[in-house]
């Protein structure tokens, strides 16, 4: 099957949003549930041989792809695609994709086609396709759900891929975190330059925080210690914390002449 494929795990509904409810009358645990839109998952795609057993018209393709999603972090997957009656006018995918969240856990799926067959395009892999959530491990022992999964690929065999899911994760006595980063010293102010120049050299300090969690990495453009021109310079830090929550603080440095 010459074709690369793009799958795209598009996650529907408003991420971001945190539904906990108890699971009854009686319940002393929360059941969580992250409602997940916009999660990307970018990597690779290779044709690669089926396991042994696989009738000659399946073809299977290795994917993997790396991303931040809002609720749960750093998000790596694995899976293997099969494609059965490939090339013909109603293939049957199917995979089990695996989703590692850095240092938590991992989701498992269960993914298959939308109806009784997918209809190939010319030279791409495009498709609609479901998922359920059968299990994990770590923070996410237990874990159910499901959602859409829409696949768009290119032409070949290997290369780029993106996947975008659609969906939902419940995970019995498990509250996702949703609250952002906050910063510390994003404030505007008023450098004087040397006399005769036409820049400033700026030091500021800028620190952000996860609630509960501790200090979080900042990123400032432009960085702290660059020249700053006579003038307004904007300046843009932004922090991500470990479930995936991004922050953004913008404020401005004015550099005048003595």
């Amino acid at each position: 099957m010459d074709r690369s494929i793009r799958t795209a795990l598009a996650l529907t509904g408003v991420l971001g949003v945190l539904v906990v409810a108890a699971a009854s009358a009686g319940a002393s645990a929360p059941t969580g549930t992250l409602n997940l839109s916009h999660a990307v998952l970018t990597g690779k795609v290779n044709q690669v041989a089926c396991p042994p057993g696989n009738d000659p018209s399946t073809a299977c393709f290795q994917t993997s792809g790396v991303g931040v999603v809002q609720g749960l972090g750093l998000v790596s997957e694995q899976y293997l695609l099969f494609v059965q009656d490939a090339d013909s006018s109603c293939e049957r995918w199917n995979s089990t994709p695996v989703l590692a969240v850095k240092g938590k856990g991992e989701i498992h799926l269960s993914v298959h086609q939308l109806g009784q067959c997918v209809v190939p395009t010319t030279g791409a892999l495009n498709g609609s396709l479901v998922y359920t959530v059968t299990g994990g491990s770590g923070i996410y022992a237990g874990a159910s759900g499901s959602g859409s999964l829409v696949t768009r690929g290119g032409p070949g065999t290997t290369g780029r891929n993106v996947d975008t899911l659609g969906g939902s994760l419940t995970v019995y006595g498990l509250v996702f975190d949703l609250t952002p980063p906050v910063f510390s010293g994003a404030v505007s102010k008023v450098v004087l330059a040397p006399r005769g120049a036409s820049s400033a050299r700026v030091r500021f300090s800028v620190t952000a925080r996860d609630p509960g969690h501790g200090t979080v990495p900042v990123t400032c453009k432009p960085r702290a210690g660059s020249r700053f021109k006579l003038g307004r310079t904007r300046v843009v830090c932004s922090a991500t914390d470990s479930s995936g929550n991004k922050a953004t603080a913008r404020f401005t440095i004015t550099v005048k002449r003595r």
